[in-house]
């Protein structure tokens, strides 16, 4: 006769989240405790601090770099190299590839110099496309 199956042990969760415990580098924000309404007027400062902050977000928000998306294929063993040492630094990879390249192309005189008419026109376009992707999200 086989041996019975035991339920599932279910552990209390820790005081902590894995999170913190892996990443104690990252602050998580919490919300100011709010004070208790009494009157309309509390309620109209309130909503107005919301507004101010909601108006503050949309401005971050457009000063944010544009950014041009583009795919790349690696060998495998690079791509490891790369995503470890991002993990270990806890910095993202988009970052780590920006410092590698800016780092690659600092000494490279033809990084800096005009590129022809055709290729100037696929650059534009690209930075276009983007631009446009921002504004069709932003009216969502």
């Amino acid at each position: 006769m086989p041996p019975k199956k035991m339920p599932p042990v279910r552990l209390a969760s820790p005081a902590a989240s894995h999170d913190d415990i892996l990443h104690p580098s990252v602050t998580r924000l919490q919300a100011p405790p709010q004070p208790e309404l009494r009157d309309a007027s509390a309620s109209t400062i309130r909503t107005e601090s919301i507004i101010s902050t909601i108006s503050m977000a949309e401005i971050n928000v457009e000063e944010k770099p544009l950014r041009i998306p583009f795919t790349n294929n690696l060998p495998p063993a690079v791509f490891r190299e790369w995503f470890t040492y991002a993990y270990m630094a806890r910095l993202p990879l988009q970052e780590v590839l920006e410092r590698a390249l800016v780092a690659y192309l600092q000494d490279k005189a033809q990084a800096r110099e005009p590129l022809p008419p055709e290729q100037e026109a696929i650059l534009s376009a690209k930075e276009q496309a983007e631009l446009s992707r921002r504004q069709k999200r932003r009216t969502k």
